[in-house]
């Protein structure tokens, strides 16, 4: 099987690269890093069809005889294949979605600025190219998204605002440096610029007039739970997950409040810590230095081998992403990239803002949180984990994003590490609680917006009143929540799974047992699925196999 399965990595490798250069260029390969690629209906139905075609060859491959190793870089392809036709047919993002095709451009005009896989001026030659080719997929954007959800036009409007603003950023800095592309540059971004802004008054206009429903609805939901996680729960399973770690994470709270003042709610405390932050010209600095200090206590610890030659630089939010990313993210290096640079985004405070406004911005980077991002994040966190992923030598391997495993191995981290005393203080766990009641109060919203049973004005609501989160924080995440179905959820999900397998391999390695050599261990597979690991890992027989997704529309 290995030499058919090797053939069909490099036939899909290939298929990305010639179909979704944007993609290509993340994923660390450069052959059409100067263009966007293209977005006309019949360009994005014929890219399906590719795409079916290699699962429908992948299907086909004899049983018998395929190693661990071959059947799961099988699955990880099954996924990606059978998750963009189903993108297509049933959750239909071409025609509902108009931050596809915005954020697309936009990120495929970054990814080329911010990572130095060739010299600038290569770069900023392709980046030039991509932003000719700006007004065209805009234009196919508004021809294909003829009747999108009022809260998928919204978001398209902002990110399009956005993109004007991260051209008046960053062109005139990029021209500066490389006068000799002044003009080219100059032109390229007027046109862009007035694409952005057509687009964004366009979408504004859709968004106030839409009753167009936003949910996917319970069969697509539970399809995805079924065949891309490869989970054996439906969604009245994940509801109640949802709810009974509200439950238990609410009761720990409250223990955590009484230790520290038995006169005051655990929302009273956390509102007090919340005024403990950095000052705003001081953001970025302490999110760095925090950074730092986890990875020193995970090297001391040998808790989990950091990679060698990585890197993870804490920069600004770029100003297109800042509406969905009020406070921080992390941006991962290719699997293909040579250099493993990873990237921390922070949002800055707006200096504009009157000094009450700023302090309510302030108050989401209070120190507590910091440290917890820090090593959610970064270190042992996300970074150290995709670095990892990105280092497995099977080709198909380097292409798994289970969501599960990622968003899972970040919040046990939160838990992992307080159990190895990176700390010990009870405001810090009160945060870190806190953060685990916000991702259960995520497994609700994610599921009942997907059925149709939650409005988004009901979601916002929920993430006030059960997680404590500042509404517009709670605005800001329900709208990336109603636009990624079963994301939210991935991160207790992942949690629980990952807790279960080092249980089960405890077990199994009984007094043998290093804490370093299963983190090592279960790192090195890759982002796949839990099921997958566990398979991976020797703890079971089996891999899922799933049966055909659900038609368009249902």
């Amino acid at each position: 099987m290995s030499v058919a399965l090797d053939a069909l990595t490099e036939r899909y490798l290939a298929f990305i690269a010639e179909d979704r250069p944007v993609t290509a260029t993340f994923l660390g390969l450069h052959s059409r890093d100067d263009s966007l690629g293209l977005f006309s209906a019949d360009a994005l139905a014929a890219e399906r069809d590719r795409a079916a075609g290699i699962l429908s060859d992948l299907e086909s491959l004899p049983a018998g005889g395929e190693t661990t190793d071959d059947v799961i870089d099988v699955e990880v392809l099954r996924i990606a294949l059978r998750g963009a036709i189903f993108d297509h047919d049933t959750a239909r993002t071409h025609e509902r979605h108009p931050g596809y095709y915005i954020s697309t451009a936009l990120f495929g005009c970054n990814q080329l600025l911010l990572r130095d896989f060739a010299p600038l001026e290569e770069r900023a030659r392709c980046f030039v190219a991509r932003l000719r080719e700006v007004p065209d997929v805009l234009s196919e954007c508004r021809a294909n998204v003829r009747k999108p959800p009022a809260t998928f036009a919204s978001v398209g409007s902002e990110i399009a605002r956005g993109g004007v603003a991260f051209l008046s950023e960053v062109v005139p800095h990029l021209a500066a440096e490389l006068p000799a592309l002044r003009t080219d540059l100059e032109s390229a971004s007027a046109s862009a610029t007035e694409s952005f802004e057509d687009t964004a008054d366009h979408f504004e206009a859709l968004a106030s007039g839409s009753d167009v429903p936003f949910h996917i609805g319970r069969d697509a939901y539970e399809w995805l739970l079924r065949e891309i996680h490869l989970l054996d729960i439906d969604s009245d399973d994940l509801l109640e997950i949802g709810r009974r770690f509200i439950a238990e994470t609410s009761l720990a709270m409250e223990e955590v409040a009484r230790e520290i003042d038995p006169g005051r709610t655990w929302r009273e405390i956390v509102e007090e810590l919340q005024r403990r932050h950095p000052a705003r010209e001081e953001l970025r600095e302490f999110y760095a230095d925090e950074m730092a200090r986890a990875r020193g206590y995970v090297r001391d610890k040998n808790l989990v081998t950091i990679p060698p030659g990585e890197s993870l630089n804490v920069i600004d939010t770029p100003v297109f992403l800042r509406t969905l990313l009020p406070y921080a993210a992390y941006g991962p290096p290719g699997p293909f990239e040579k250099r493993q640079q990873g990237f921390f985004f922070v949002t800055p405070v707006d200096a504009s803002a009157s000094p009450e406004e700023q302090e309510r911005q302030l108050s989401g980077h209070w120190v507590d949180n910091i440290r917890i991002i820090a090593l959610h994040e970064g270190y042992p966190g996300h970074h150290v984990q995709l670095v990892r992923a990105n280092q497995v030598p099977r080709r198909a391997r380097k292409l798994a994003r289970s969501n599960i495993f990622i968003e899972g191995w970040a919040l046990y981290c939160e838990e992992m590490m307080r159990d190895a005393g990176f700390f010990s203080d009870p405001g810090t766990r009160l945060c870190q609680l806190k953060a685990t009641l916000w991702r259960a109060a995520r497994i609700v919203v994610d599921a009942s917006l997907q059925r149709g049973e939650m409005t988004l004005s009901d979601a916002v609501d929920f993430m006030v009143s059960e997680a404590s989160l500042v509404r517009v924080k709670a605005e800001a995440e329900v709208k990336r929540y109603a636009g990624n179905p079963t994301q939210p959820s991935s991160y207790l999900l992942g949690k629980r799974a990952i807790l279960a397998i080092r249980e089960r391999y405890e077990r199994m390695k009984g007094e043998t047992f290093d804490l370093l050599e299963f983190h090592d261990r279960l790192l090195d597979l890759g982002s796949i699925p839990p099921a997958l690991a566990e398979r991976a890992l020797g703890l079971s027989g089996g891999t899922h196999r799933g049966g055909h997704g659900p038609e368009a529309g249902e």
